[in-house]
């Protein structure tokens, strides 16, 4: 991907991101009982979004990747997200580091917010896609 193609997909990405990662602390909120979900918690997710949109440069090259340099890269990204919103998270005191059942969701929550992204993004481009084609098609008939 070149820098255009990065901050495309950035843009519309850090919406979706943000949107995910309230959806999510609102109903680990719910769930674990805390009840509480402040402006300080939001400035969090926040921070968390601009982080997760940030890390889309790992995506950058000047040439064509290969399926198996953007799977590596896939990892790589997955890797410094999950890093990141551990750390976030335990500066949040959402998480503590000598209680692994709670680390071990939390994971798992920020892997699915991961999935739930790339979803989004692959049906939006998906859509372009399909659009930029009829476009295509309608004007060459």
């Amino acid at each position: 991907m070149d820098v255009k193609e990065i901050v495309r997909y950035m843009s519309y990405s850090f919406f979706s991101i943000f949107t995910a990662c309230v959806l999510v602390r609102y109903v680990y909120a719910l769930v674990s009982g805390s009840g509480t979900f402040g402006v300080h918690d939001i400035t969090a997710l926040l921070v968390m979004a601009v982080f997760g949109t940030l890390s889309y440069f790992i995506f950058y090259s000047k040439k064509e990747l290969s399926r198996k340099q953007m799977l590596m890269r896939n990892v790589i990204h997955m890797s410094v997200i999950i890093g990141v919103m551990l750390l976030i998270a335990s500066y949040m005191q959402w998480i503590l580091w000598n209680e692994p059942i709670r680390i071990i969701v939390f994971v798992g929550v920020v892997v699915l917010v991961y999935v739930m992204i790339v979803v989004v993004n692959v049906l939006h481009d998906k859509k372009t896609a399909d659009q930029m084609t009829q476009n295509l098609n309608e004007r060459f008939k």
